[in-house]
């Protein structure tokens, strides 16, 4: 049986951040205007401005501003929070964590997400795409990092877990199925090309 390897599809991954924003929900007060009291989703939040924390002093800094989320790299790790969360003061953009509590908060995320994923990931198990797209069943998981999936078409392949998630009750393979069949069928292509130039 021939199991394809798909690992360099880590690399149309989707990227995403460690600290959703179920966590700023629930943790953080909504940060508002001082003088108005306005929401954090009219502070204005544009990439490149530094984040201060209730204490005045930097969280971080603004990678990206996707739709209602904010992206904020502390220099250490990354967090997805939700434009609710975010005020103004006289210095920039508000959040309701200082960076050190940020970052504990992301660190706890990651925990629960790998206990998460760690109970979901076994054999029998169905794996998603990111937009919901069934990829196929788990049939193992190597001490490797590699996990062979019963592809939906193509047969067995591997695909990294270090690029899977638990999203809401799914198991998570974190590509479009768009992007997932591009390299299946890349790697298909390859491995034709390879044994019609072996014979």
């Amino acid at each position: 049986m021939n199991i394809r390897t798909l690992a360099s599809v880590a690399a149309l991954a989707c990227t995403t951040a460690l600290a959703p924003a179920a966590l700023a929900q629930a943790t953080a007060p909504a940060a508002t205007t001082p003088a108005t009291g306005a929401p954090a989703g009219d502070s204005g939040v544009t990439v490149g401005a530094t984040v201060y924390g209730p204490d005045g002093n930097p969280v971080g800094t603004v990678d990206k501003v996707e739709g209602t989320n904010v992206v904020v790299n502390t220099g250490t790790l990354n967090a997805t929070l939700p434009a609710s969360v975010f005020g103004t003061s006289d210095t920039g953009p508000t959040i309701g964590w200082n960076k050190a509590d940020l970052e504990a908060a992301i660190r706890a995320e990651e925990q629960k997400a790998v206990a998460a994923l760690d109970t979901k990931l076994v054999a029998g198990a169905q794996l998603f795409t990111v937009d919901n797209v069934a990829v196929g069943t788990i049939t193992e998981v190597k001490p490797d990092g590699m996990v062979v999936v019963e592809h939906t078409t193509a047969g067995p392949i591997q695909l990294p877990k270090d690029q899977m998630t638990v999203t809401g009750e799914n198991l998570t393979f974190l590509a479009t199925s768009a992007d997932l069949n591009a390299a299946v069928s890349a790697q298909a292509g390859g491995a034709a090309a390879s044994t019609e130039a072996a014979t």
